[in-house]
């Protein structure tokens, strides 16, 4: 097939097919447009092709198989960013398939190739001595104070992500003694509630009275700073330097605050409490927001590491066992099941 044929495709897949038939925004478009563009950056520079040489003849499993491996080895990507290079050049792929039933084995084959395996990284929580010293390092004898305390609570005891913290509305609290809780709006405008603790409600009916007196309207902001008279919402930039201005202030008392705080890592201290305190991975994946059960299980394997290094330590006091594999070769071999 042509190159003519193949970039008539792109061009179809990009300009029609993306915008008008699955409705996808410019942003994404993008995204894709760089796959494609990387992809051709790679065929020119491995298989020596130009541009106006490159046809659906040079895209097989070995060169999707290769441009995986290139993008992570000498591109240096992350092998999330590479997978969502490689899904971009499968969407394409499909596409094609759909279009010219010629191109249906190349599509398929091409959905063999295997994506890149991104290490697992455990998440950085807080222990809880850290968590503990945050919540009291603001006190509560300023306004300011008891807002900060209030915001550090809410974001350990619902473990909202930042932004979620900053969206929250007046609607979205509800104190009742017993029954707490908050509506939080995710990722994807995708709603949950999750409860609270009955002495962060105290300290949200506190914070209420003080920032928001008499009847506040449902749909104000419940975080806000003032600005030319007006109340505006919160940044991010806001929460972080307030939470590293606390760190600084609990950190001499509390060897265990990091050095960087940052707010998500609230967010895996509740996860790592609650996974601690026998509460199914389902439903701690509900509490969080989580798409997919995956993404919780991290928090699994980061405890059985903990697990693992604790009997590690606990161990290494223990006096060292004479060694197995001493004595001469044919011992040795024999030891090793090689004679």
């Amino acid at each position: 097939m042509a190159s003519d044929d193949f970039f008539g495709l792109v061009r179809a897949w990009l300009t029609v097919h993306l915008p008008r038939a699955r409705r996808l925004s410019p942003h994404t478009i993008r995204s894709y447009k760089t796959a494609l563009n990387t992809l051709l950056a790679y065929l020119r520079e491995t298989r020596g092709l130009d541009l106006a040489e490159i046809s659906f003849e040079a895209i097989d499993h070995a060169a999707i198989s290769g441009f995986t491996l290139w993008l992570v080895e000498t591109q240096h990507l992350s092998a999330s960013s590479a997978n969502q290079r490689l899904a971009a050049i499968k969407s394409f792929l499909s596409f094609c398939a759909a279009e010219d039933p010629a191109l249906v084995a190349l599509w398929l084959d091409s959905k063999q190739v295997r994506a890149a395996r991104a290490p697992v990284r455990a998440p950085d929580a807080l222990p809880m001595p850290a968590v503990e010293a945050l919540i009291r390092a603001p006190g509560q004898q300023t306004r300011r104070g008891l807002r900060d305390t209030t915001i550090i609570l809410l974001l350990f005891d619902t473990a909202a992500r930042v932004q979620e913290l900053l969206d929250l509305t007046i609607a979205d609290i509800d104190t009742t003694e017993g029954q707490g809780r908050v509506g939080l709006t995710g990722k994807g405008r995708k709603s949950r509630t999750v409860p609270v603790m009955d002495k962060t409600c105290r300290h949200l009916d506190q914070y209420i009275s003080a920032f928001h007196p008499g009847t506040p309207e449902p749909e104000a902001l419940l975080f806000y700073t003032v600005g030319q008279g007006r109340h505006r919402q919160m940044s991010q930039d806001n929460i972080g330097h307030l939470l590293n201005k606390h760190a600084a202030v609990a950190r001499p008392t509390c060897p265990e605050v990091p050095e960087r705080l940052h707010a998500h890592q609230f967010r895996h201290a509740r996860a790592m409490q609650m996974l601690r305190a026998g509460v199914p991975l389902p439903h701690i994946k509900e509490f969080l927001g989580h798409a997919n059960i995956a993404t919780t299980s991290i928090y699994a394997s980061a405890d059985n590491q903990m697990v693992r290094e604790a009997i590690q330590q606990a161990a290494a006091g223990a006096s060292d066992l004479a060694p197995l594999w001493k004595g001469d070769d044919d011992l040795i071999l024999q030891l090793a099941g090689l004679r």
